[in-house]
């Protein structure tokens, strides 16, 4: 019998009934194969990357293009650094409903820097050459970086969001949740592309004594990199993200195959448009596409603050369901629904330890997979496996909750000191008493 449920989840992409060791749990993980596969990959596709870039290369017409040094490297890593941290502490504050495993979170930001980079290297200089564009820009050249690298660069980041759902699709039970790994992925990126334009600028700079200082140099680069078009590559990858996640959550096989290409599509148009515009280096045409990309940032920004509001909507409706039938408290329904109240009993465990926040967290992670997985199976999205999941959490639900911080009323972020009569207590003072 429990192999047969077994077999439904799987069927269902929910996690197994059965408890095992943690060792079988371990090599039964499609997480664990993935993470042992990829990260000796990303270790090749960065020493690869550091090959083909180190060294100086001659081009047939005779032009040098001089190599990346390490000095260089590091300088360019350095400025490159705080707009990737900037943006993954973002994009990861934003998986919140249901926080991904921070694996994902690695590899995800790992396939992006490392895979999605190589490929794109080697697919963009042999697009240069087909295209006879034998100077030494070849790879950077107008012709490749309009028609082909918008769809090859969108391609590579995408993929690793593929390899998850069809490997670890259990996990995915919202659309910010998608966006969100997207969001790293072309975090990942940006980060090494921009560590490659910087490091050149570098180079040029030092080679070059009429250009002047190459920190003063790399910084013009970096405010128009780093930070003005910095929007770039996770704005069209988080597309292609949007067209995977309709496609999770619809019944119709036409949709589940039309929205993910829809959205790759959309993607790649909209990153050939932008590298158009950027090509062209006059001052009126720049502004234009700066108002061009602002316009389509609020645009992304705005249906992200719905689409966490319609999570927040979605939350309160199926703990309702619950809550109708007798599973949850009245309370459970306002505080795990609201998205302060749930940053509040965050903050309240962290400051209580480790072991309360772990339990805490984890109280609000089956809640919220105990939401999902009604959601999905009043679409039609999941199979028979999900009854015997939602039974499954409740009963985890209703032994974790005595050990759990799960009410916001009369809660302080910082516990206070009590004695044993129940009166605050306060440290002595160190000022002697008044005579």
């Amino acid at each position: 019998m429990t192999q047969v449920v077994d077999r439904q989840r799987w069927l269902s992409g929910l996690p197994p009934a059965s408890q095992r060791p943690w060792w079988q749990r371990m090599l039964r993980s499609p997480l664990f194969w993935i993470t042992l596969v990829l990260i000796p990959f990303f270790a090749y596709n960065l020493v690869d990357q550091y090959q083909m870039l180190h060294p100086d290369r001659t081009y047939p017409d005779g032009t040098v293009a001089l190599g990346l040094n390490n000095e260089a490297l590091r300088m360019a890593a350095y400025w490159a650094m705080w707009t990737a941290l900037a943006y993954t502490v973002l994009f990861v504050w934003l998986d919140r409903f249901r926080a991904q495993n921070p694996l994902i979170w690695l590899l995800s930001f790992g396939w992006g820097a490392c895979t999605a980079t190589w490929a794109s290297i080697y697919i963009n200089s042999w697009a240069g050459q087909m295209m006879q564009t034998t100077g030494a820009n070849a790879d950077t050249g107008s012709r490749p970086a309009i028609f082909i690298a918008p769809f090859v660069e969108e391609a590579t980041k995408a993929t690793v969001l593929f390899l998850l759902v069809i490997f670890y699709r259990n996990r995915f039970i919202s659309r910010i949740s998608i966006v969100s790994l997207a969001g790293l992925s072309a975090v990942g990126f940006a980060f090494v592309e921009n560590i490659i334009y910087y490091g050149r600028v570098i180079v040029f700079a030092m080679n070059r004594i009429e250009v002047g200082d190459p920190e003063q140099a790399v910084l013009e680069m970096v405010k128009l990199r780093g930070i003005y078009t910095s929007f770039g590559h996770p704005t069209f990858t988080m597309m292609t993200a949007l067209g995977l996640a309709v496609a999770l959550g619809s019944r119709s096989k036409w949709v589940r195959v039309t929205g993910p290409l829809a959205g790759f599509l959309l993607a790649a148009g909209g990153h050939m448009l932008f590298n158009g515009v950027a090509s062209i280096n006059q001052t009126d045409n720049l502004k234009n596409q700066w108002y061009m990309a602002l316009g389509v940032v609020i645009s992304l920004a705005l249906f992200l603050v719905f689409s966490v509001v319609g999570q927040t909507q979605v939350l309160r409706r199926r703990l309702i369901d619950f809550r109708q039938a007798g599973w949850l408290e009245d309370r459970d329904v306002l505080v795990y629904s609201n998205p302060f109240r749930r940053i509040k009993l965050h903050l309240a465990g962290i400051c209580r330890g480790p072991k309360m926040w772990w339990r805490t967290a984890k109280f609000m992670r089956l809640i919220t997979e105990l939401a999902y997985t009604r959601e999905q199976t009043n679409r039609g999205t999941v199979g028979p496996g999900s009854d015997h999941r939602t039974h499954e959490l409740v009963h985890q639900i209703e032994e974790l909750r005595p050990d759990a911080l799960t009410e916001t009323i009369g809660l302080t972020i910082i516990p206070r000191r009590h004695t044993a009569h129940g009166a605050a207590s306060y440290p002595p003072s160190p000022y002697p008493p008044r005579s």
